[in-house]
């Protein structure tokens, strides 16, 4: 631009001094001429540079790697930015890193004291009690095998038409020793449905569930109920425990959260449990929701598509 201006001031004088024929007032009109195309393209330029700018300042507010998207240009506040987003991810993956090593910790130290147990099972009478080791051992081991799937997203989901009743009394037999030794009263009223699910993670699901209201029992009783619509399958586990507060509700499907009832010292809650069950039916393409009046009972209800589309389902819900 400042080289088009003396190019335009050198013709001037070139004019004035050389080509004395020209006239004063062509050489005006010529300047004026010139200068408007000038002064157009300078204004292109100065839009196209703040609407840039403001482009830049749009994505700063992004997530994520911006600087390659900008090649070659260079601005120092990209980079900034992008160093930011490293550092956010790095630090978000140690503490990924730290929460799965405590998790393993912890697993481990329960699955030593209940192989501690089942070396002092040594007559008849201790059956109960090796039982009830090797269900909880079993019972660890597959959320250790959950937790790892979860944090490395290798999740394997096989969606299948399947009976759900079945799947309700597997879960069961998966956890009946520790119903038995805590004397608890199941009541089942399902009808034969056929629903689209991956039976295994659905008996994890009921699993959680069912130990759920045995950590926070208040009567030994449980309610396993399921309805069928049009476009969806209703299964609801009503369990008649201590309760969730109202201020809790929100939170119960949050990674850690244990809320206030759980620290009564009844029982050590780890906070994983709920979690794991909303994660996994997400994956499901399903929803869970909470009822609960304290000192009474909780209702776990789930949501699950009545349909092979599982994915326009899950496509529509999220819409």
């Amino acid at each position: 631009m400042i080289l088009s201006l003396f190019i335009v001031l050198a013709f001037n004088l070139y004019a004035i001094f050389l080509l004395p024929q020209i006239s004063f007032f062509d050489l005006a009109y010529w300047d004026l001429l010139v200068l408007s195309v000038w002064g157009c393209c300078l204004s292109v330029r100065i839009f196209k540079k703040r609407s840039f700018k403001k482009k830049i300042e749009q994505s700063l507010s992004q997530s994520g790697k911006i600087a390659p998207f900008y090649l070659p240009y260079i601005d120092q506040d990209l980079y900034f930015h992008d160093i930011e987003q490293l550092e956010n991810k790095l630090s978000q993956e140690r503490e990924r890193n730290n929460e799965l090593k405590d998790s393993i910790d912890r697993i481990v130290h329960e699955l030593k004291a209940s192989l501690g147990t089942m070396l002092l099972c040594q007559d008849e009478s201790d059956q109960r009690m090796l039982q009830l080791s090797i269900e909880t051992m079993n019972r660890q081991l597959s959320f250790l095998l959950l937790l790892a799937r979860l944090e490395t997203n290798v999740m394997d989901v096989q969606f299948k038409k399947i009976e759900l009743r079945p799947l309700i009394y597997s879960s069961i037999k998966n956890n009946k020793h520790l119903l038995i030794y805590n004397h608890f009263e199941v009541k089942i009223d399902c009808p034969e449905l056929l629903i689209y699910t991956d039976p295994e993670w659905l008996i994890y699901i009921f699993d959680q569930l069912i130990l759920n209201a045995i950590k926070y029992k208040r009567e030994a009783r449980i309610e396993i109920s399921a309805d069928q619509k049009e476009d969806e399958t209703i299964i609801q586990f009503k369990d008649h425990g201590i309760g969730i507060e109202r201020h809790d509700l929100p939170q119960v499907f949050e990674k850690g959260f244990t809320g206030s009832n759980t620290r009564s010292g009844t029982y050590r809650s780890t906070g994983m449990g709920l979690y794991f069950v909303h994660t996994v039916l997400d994956k499901l393409s399903g929803t869970v929701e909470v009822f609960s009046v304290p000192g009474s009972y909780t209702i776990f209800t789930l949501h699950l598509f009545n349909s092979p589309e599982i994915s326009w389902h899950k496509d529509r819900m999220v819409s």
